[in-house]
C-alpha cells in the first residue's frame, strides 16, 4: 500500500484536474464538451477502483483521494447545472448537503478509529447522479431531472443509513 505513483492514482488526479474544464464548459454553454469530459471523468471513477483491486495497487493516497474526487466531480457538476438552470436546484442542494454531511461524519468516525464503508445504496446514488448528469447535458432534461430527483431521495435514504450505522458503532465502542 506504500506506492503513490500508480495508474489508479493517476486516473483519480486526472478526474480532479478535469473538473474546472467541465464547470467552465457548462457555465459557458458548451454542453457537448462538458458531456464528453464528464463521461471520461465518470469512466475514470469506475476504472481506478477496478484497476487498483485487479493489480493489487490500492494505496493510502487512493483510499483518501478517490472519494474526494468523486464528491468534487458530482457536486461541482450539479452546482454548475443548477447555475445554468438545467436542473432543479433543490435536488442539487439535497445531494450536495448529504455529501458534505456524510463526509463530515466519516471524518469524525475515522478520528475515533471507525470506518464506515460505502454501501450498495451509496454506489447506486452515484450511478443515478452520473446518468442524470449525462441525460441533462445531452438535452434530455425531463428524464434527467426525474432521475436527479430520484437520486436525491436515494441520497437522503443512504445518508440516514450511514448516520444510523455510525451511531450504532459509537454505542458499541
Amino acid at each position: 500500500m506504500g506506492r503513490v505513483k500508480t495508474v489508479p492514482n493517476f486516473l483519480t488526479l486526472l478526474r480532479i484536474l478535469l473538473l474546472p474544464f467541465i464547470v467552465v464548459f457548462i457555465v459557458k454553454g458548451h454542453f457537448l464538451l462538458a458531456l464528453l469530459l464528464f463521461i471520461f471523468s465518470a469512466a475514470t471513477d469506475f476504472l481506478d477502483g477496478y484497476i487498483a483491486r485487479k493489480q493489487r495497487s490500492v494505496t493510502s493516497l487512493g483510499i483518501l483521494l478517490d472519494p474526494v474526487a468523486d464528491k468534487l466531480l458530482t457536486s461541482s457538476t450539479l452546482i454548475s447545472l443548477a447555475y445554468v438552470k438545467l436542473c432543479d436546484p433543490y435536488s442539487v442542494i439535497t445531494i450536495v448537503g448529504r455529501e458534505e454531511a456524510v463526509t463530515g461524519m466519516r471524518a469524525i468516525a475515522a478520528s475515533r478509529g471507525l470506518v464506515i464503508p460505502a454501501s450498495k445504496g451509496g454506489k447506486l446514488k452515484t450511478v443515478l447522479i452520473m446518468v442524470s448528469v449525462v441525460l441533462l447535458l445531452s438535452g434530455f432534461r425531463s428524464i434527467g431531472e426525474l432521475l436527479l430527483i430520484l437520486s436525491a431521495f436515494v441520497a437522503l435514504y443512504t445518508g440516514f443509513d450511514y448516520f444510523a450505522k455510525f451511531l450504532k458503532e459509537l454505542k458499541e465502542q
